[in-house]
C-alpha cells in the first residue's frame, strides 16, 4: 500500500526540480531583458544575459506546454515573465500583418550593407572570384537611393575605382566615403554613404580605439528637405579564427577541460572588451543624433543585439524598420556569434514610416545586406 506515496513523493521532487530550474531561467531572462538599460562600461555581467536572451527565452518557452502537462498553474509564471520582455522579443521576430504601405513615387530606398572590404581576400571560398561584382549587380537590383556601406574598401591602386563602379551599378550621383587614418597614414578602407540627392554637409564622429570603427552623418537635400544620414560601424568583437572554430566545435571539446576553460575565457574576455567599448560609442552616437537639426536616418553595424544597452541606447529615440515593417526572423550575420540580428536600418519616429523592410540572403559577405523603404512625412 505504500508504493503510491513513493511514487508521489519522486513526483513532488521532480515537480520541485522543474520548479527550481524554472526559476534560475526566468532570472537569466529578466537579466537579459534588463540588460538594455544597464551600461556594461558599469557592469559587464548584465550584457551577457542580453546576448543569450533568445536562447533564454526559447527554453522558457519550452517550460510553458512542460507545466500544462504537470502543473497547469505553473504555466502562468513563464507565459507572464515573456509578456514582460514583450518589447525585447519584438526585436528578434516580427508577423506581417499586412504592414507595408503602397510603394509611391515620394519614397526613399535604404539599404545598409557590411561588405567584408568587398571580399578583398578571398574569405568567401565558395566565391572565388568576382564577389566585389556580385555585390555591385546586389546593390544595383535593390536600387537604393541611399546605400549605406561599412568596411568599406577603396580598392588596390592601379585597379578600377569601388566608387566609380557602385555609383555605374546603382545610378546614384554623390559619396561620402571616410577612410581610415593610422600611423600618419590613410588606409583604403573606411565607411561610405552613396546618395541619389546632393550632400550639402559631411561630418565624422571619431571613437577611442579601433580607428576602423567610426560614425558619419551626410545632409542630405531631397526636393527641399534636408536629412541626416548617419552611417555607423561600432566595436567588433574581434574572434580570430580559432575562436570560431571553438565556438563551431564546442561538443567536440567538453571533455577536454584545459582547452575548455581557455576557449572560453579567451571568447569571454573578447566579448567583455566589446560590450564595454561598444556603449560608451553608443552614447556618443545617441547624444548627435539627438542634437540633429534635421530629420535622421539612422544605419549600420551596431555589431550588438537586440536585447543590448548598445541598440537601447541609439533606437530609444528612434523607430526600428524592421519592427514596423519585417517579418519573420531577421539575421544579419552570417556567422555563428553574435547570431541574430546586428545590421539596422532606423530613423526618425516622427518624419517617417517604413515599409517594405527586408533581408537580401545573399552571403558574398559575412553579413547580410537589409533594406527598407522610407516614406517622409511632412513636419508638424
Amino acid at each position: 500500500m505504500a508504493e503510491p506515496k513513493k511514487k508521489s513523493g519522486r513526483f513532488s521532487i521532480i515537480r520541485f526540480l522543474l520548479m527550481a530550474a524554472n526559476l534560475v531561467l526566468i532570472a537569466g531572462l529578466m537579466a537579459g531583458f534588463m540588460a538594455a538599460y544597464i551600461p556594461p562600461d558599469d557592469s559587464w555581467i548584465w550584457a551577457f544575459f542580453g546576448l543569450a536572451f533568445p536562447y533564454l527565452l526559447l527554453i522558457n518557452l519550452f517550460f510553458i506546454p512542460l507545466w500544462l502537462l504537470v502543473k497547469r498553474k505553473y504555466a502562468l509564471l513563464p507565459l507572464i515573465v515573456i509578456l514582460i520582455c514583450w518589447t525585447r522579443i519584438s526585436g528578434y521576430i516580427q508577423v506581417d500583418f499586412g504592414k507595408n504601405a503602397a510603394s509611391s513615387e515620394g519614397d526613399i530606398r535604404v539599404m545598409s550593407y557590411n561588405v567584408r572590404l568587398f571580399d578583398l581576400y578571398n574569405w568567401n571560398r565558395s566565391h572565388v572570384s568576382g564577389s566585389a561584382s556580385k555585390m555591385f549587380e546586389l546593390m544595383g537590383e535593390a536600387e537604393p537611393d541611399l546605400l549605406f556601406i561599412q568596411e568599406y574598401h577603396a580598392g588596390r591602386k592601379g585597379k578600377i575605382s569601388i566608387s566609380d563602379s557602385i555609383l555605374k551599378y546603382t545610378n546614384l550621383k554623390y559619396t561620402h566615403i571616410s577612410l581610415v587614418e593610422s600611423n600618419g597614414k590613410t588606409r583604403p578602407y573606411g565607411i561610405a554613404t552613396f546618395s541619389r540627392w546632393p550632400m550639402v554637409s559631411k561630418g565624422a564622429i571619431e571613437f577611442s580605439g579601433n580607428p576602423a570603427n567610426v560614425c558619419i552623418y551626410t545632409d542630405v537635400v531631397r526636393k527641399g528637405d534636408t536629412i541626416r544620414a548617419f552611417n555607423i560601424h561600432l566595436e567588433s568583437i574581434q574572434f580570430s579564427k580559432e575562436d570560431y572554430l571553438y565556438v563551431s566545435e564546442l561538443r567536440a571539446y567538453s571533455e577536454e577541460q584545459e582547452i575548455l576553460s581557455k576557449g572560453i575565457r579567451s571568447i569571454a574576455r573578447k566579448l567583455k572588451r566589446a560590450f564595454v567599448q561598444r556603449a560608451s560609442q553608443a552614447r556618443i552616437v545617441a547624444e548627435e543624433i539627438e542634437k540633429s537639426p534635421f530629420p535622421v536616418i539612422v544605419c549600420g553595424d551596431l555589431n550588438d543585439t537586440p536585447s543590448s544597452y548598445t541598440y537601447y541606447t541609439i533606437s530609444k529615440q528612434l523607430s526600428d524598420a524592421f519592427v514596423t515593417s519585417g517579418n519573420g526572423l531577421s539575421q544579419t550575420y552570417a556567422g555563428s556569434l553574435p547570431s541574430f540580428r546586428i545590421d539596422y536600418i532606423m530613423h526618425d519616429k516622427s518624419r517617417f514610416s517604413a515599409s517594405d523592410y527586408s533581408r537580401i540572403r545573399s552571403k558574398l559577405s559575412d553579413h547580410y545586406p537589409v533594406s527598407a523603404t522610407l516614406k517622409l512625412r511632412a513636419a508638424e
